[in-house]
């Protein structure tokens, strides 16, 4: 009989379009979330998570999630691959009109993955997996390497448009495992979007949970992949950086972005979208702590968004560094702090 490292290797070699996807299985969530996961050292059911107030970010629908079995909803999920379509609709800072189902809940500003060795999760004795979603009102579960190998590869991994619902609620396929999951025992990669947004990882971990940070950046498993991950069809920061008084924050203006936009105001009737309401926090740090605070808050043209410059601002004598914090509605976007004396990001 096969095993599942037989599978996993068949799967790489013949059933997905990117080779590397069946090496894995993928827990997707928001930086202010992944921030309670590295602390805690646990991924939780969202039953747990909300019960122990750790999700800081609801990343999906309400609606969604209220028609979803508990039984889901109380086990930690993963999927088998990413670029699934509820990553299409919630991944990055969507302006509100553009959310699934018009639901403010469903959106991830600073997407993160975390990334898991599948075969030993496949031999952990609890996991169970779906042919495909288990959200809304699911499929059945089923365990075992012999109801693993039926499973449907070639839909799971398919990439790219199809017409046909029926093939693409097979994206969805999830990985569950009851109430609380080690994270430590399979955790290979954690990934971000680009080298800004995992700044913001590091420094908002540095920020709440200092044994934590040395722990996951003495091993560099935090990354960033550019490729075969993100859909990048929001909003999101590409450079934030300070220099003479001056800071400046760029944003993406990717072709996905646009497309999307285009189709969702088409879809939901919008002829028009209003401004996002943003918030910038400057802290000026000195060797005691902090020296001077300043925020500013703003309106963002969420269509035709390139950067933003804040001239003058102050320069306390004795700050050694700035902190530099942007938000747009209230959601974390940003986070990076630089020394005076240099140019360089930590």
């Amino acid at each position: 009989m096969m095993e599942y490292a037989d599978i996993i290797k068949d799967n790489c070699e013949n059933h997905s379009p990117v080779a590397w996807w069946p090496k894995f299985a993928f827990h997707y969530t928001d930086v202010t979330n992944a921030v309670s996961i590295l602390s805690t050292g646990f991924l939780y059911s969202r039953v747990n998570a909300e019960k122990m107030n750790l999700m800081k970010n609801d990343n999906a629908s309400r609606q969604v999630i209220d028609m979803t079995k508990t039984e889901a909803v109380a086990n930690v999920r993963f999927y088998f691959r990413p670029l699934t379509p509820t990553q299409y609709y919630n991944e990055g800072f969507k302006h509100t009109a553009l959310r699934y189902d018009n639901d403010e809940n469903a959106n991830v500003p600073v997407p993160v993955f975390f990334l898991f060795d599948i075969e030993k999760l496949l031999n952990i004795p609890e996991i169970k997996f779906s042919k495909f979603a288990q959200s809304g009102y699911g499929s059945s579960l089923c365990s075992g390497i012999k109801d693993f190998q039926k499973l449907d590869f070639d839909k799971i991994y398919s990439n790219g448009y199809v017409e046909e619902h029926e093939q693409i609620k097979y994206r969805h396929a999830e990985l569950l495992y009851p109430n609380a999951f080690a994270i430590d025992n399979c955790l290979r990669a954690i990934l971000c979007r680009n080298n800004i947004e995992r700044t913001t990882l590091l420094n908002l971990l540095k920020e709440n949970n200092k044994k934590a940070f040395y722990k996951y950046t003495r091993n560099p498993i935090i990354k960033v992949c550019r490729e075969d991950m993100f859909k990048k069809n929001g909003l999101f920061v590409t450079e934030c950086s300070y220099h003479d008084g001056k800071a400046s924050i760029s944003f993406s203006e990717t072709y996905a972005k646009k497309k999307y936009t285009d189709s969702l105001m088409a879809k939901n009737g919008v002829d028009a979208l209003n401004p996002v309401k943003a918030r910038a926090e400057f802290e000026w740090i000195g060797s005691k702590g902090v020296l001077y605070r300043s925020n500013t808050e703003f309106e963002l043209d969420y269509i035709n968004t390139s950067s933003v410059v804040f001239n003058n601002l102050p320069k306390p004598k004795e700050a050694k560094k700035i902190r530099i914090k942007l938000f747009l509605e209230d959601k974390l976007m940003c986070y990076v702090e630089q020394p005076l004396a240099e140019v360089e990001l930590i």
